[in-house]
C-alpha cells in the first residue's frame, strides 16, 4: 500500500469529515485528497457509505465535523449551487437529466446555471465539444431526453455536467445499469475528460473497469477510510481482495446492519 499521490496543489481535499441521518454518522472522520488532474475512485463494499460519502461532497449533505476544500477554497458550509460556481460539476447515480426536456435544452441549462450572462456563441462551442466526446448525442438536440436509452442518459447527465467547464467533476456510480459495451465507452470518456485537464472523483463499483483508467484509489469500509493505493496495485493488494473475495465483506455487512439505521442503509 502507497500513500495517495497528490502532487502540489489538490483539487479536493476532506479533512476529518463526519456525516449521517439524523443522529448516526455513517462516515467518520474521513480524510482523503484527489490530486488535480488525476482519477480518484473510492472503492468499497455496499453499505461502506459510499453515497453518503458522495452527497456530502456535493452539498447535499451537511457534515457535522470537519472540512471540505476545492481548489483550496474552503466549500464545508456551501450549497450545492454554490459549489458548481467554485469549479464541482456532479453527475447523481439517479434523477440526473429533464427527461420532458430535448438534448439540447438539457445542456444550455447546465451552461447557463454557471454562465448566465455568456454569449449564444460560448453556449455553442462549449456544446459542440461536449457532443465530439459523446457523439450519439449528436444531431438528436431536439429529441426528448426521456427516450434516451440508459446509456445515452447518463452521457447527458455528464455532458450536461461538463458544458459548464468545472475544474472537478464528482461521479457517483456512472457506468451503474449500463450495458458491457457502454461501461467501456462511459469509463472511456471519463478518461478523456481527465485528460483535458479536469480532477474527478469517482464512486464506481466496476472495480476491473474503473482500475483502467484511474490512477489513484481510496478505499471506504464502514464508513472510514481504510487506506489508499495507486491504481495499478489495488486489486492485486492482499488487504483488498479478502475484503471483495474473502469472508471480510460478509462479517462487516453484519457489523453495519448493528450499526447503521434504516435511512443509513440506502447509503
Amino acid at each position: 500500500m502507497t500513500s495517495l499521490v497528490t502532487g502540489s496543489v489538490n483539487s479536493l481535499e476532506v479533512r476529518d469529515v463526519s456525516a449521517g441521518y439524523g443522529g448516526s454518522d455513517i462516515i467518520m472522520s474521513v480524510t482523503l485528497a484527489a490530486a488535480r488532474g488525476r482519477i480518484t475512485t473510492i472503492a468499497g463494499p455496499n453499505g461502506a457509505g459510499k453515497s453518503t460519502l458522495t452527497k456530502t461532497l456535493a452539498g447535499l449533505l451537511r457534515p457535522r465535523l470537519g472540512q471540505i476544500s476545492i481548489d483550496g477554497r474552503d466549500v464545508t458550509r456551501l450549497a450545492p449551487p454554490q459549489r458548481a460556481l467554485a469549479g464541482l460539476g456532479y453527475v447523481p447515480q439517479e434523477r440526473n437529466i429533464f427527461r420532458n426536456l430535448t438534448i439540447g435544452e438539457n445542456l444550455r441549462i447546465g451552461f447557463e446555471f454557471i454562465h448566465r450572462e455568456a454569449p449564444a456563441k460560448e453556449f455553442g462551442a462549449a456544446r459542440d465539444r461536449v457532443l465530439e466526446l459523446f457523439p450519439d448525442l449528436a444531431g438528436r438536440l431536439n429529441e426528448v431526453a426521456g427516450t434516451l436509452s440508459g446509456g445515452q442518459r447518463q452521457m447527458l447527465a455528464m455532458g450536461s455536467a461538463l458544458v459548464a467547464g468545472p475544474t472537478t467533476l464528482l461521479l457517483d456510480e456512472p457506468s451503474a445499469g449500463l450495458s458491457p459495451r457502454y461501461v467501456t465507452s462511459m469509463l472511456d470518456a471519463v478518461a478523456t475528460v481527465n485528460r483535458s485537464g479536469v480532477t474527478v472523483i469517482m464512486i464506481e463499483q466496476n472495480l476491473i473497469e474503473a482500475m483502467r483508467i484511474s490512477h489513484d484509489v481510496v478505499l471506504l469500509v464502514a464508513g472510514e477510510i481504510r487506506g489508499t493505493w495507486q491504481a495499478d496495485q489495488f486489486l492485486s493488494d492482499p488487504v483488498v481482495r479478502e475484503l471483495f473475495l474473502g469472508g471480510a465483506k460478509a462479517k462487516l455487512a453484519d457489523a453495519d446492519r448493528s450499526r447503521i439505521s434504516d435511512d443509513a442503509s440506502a447509503a
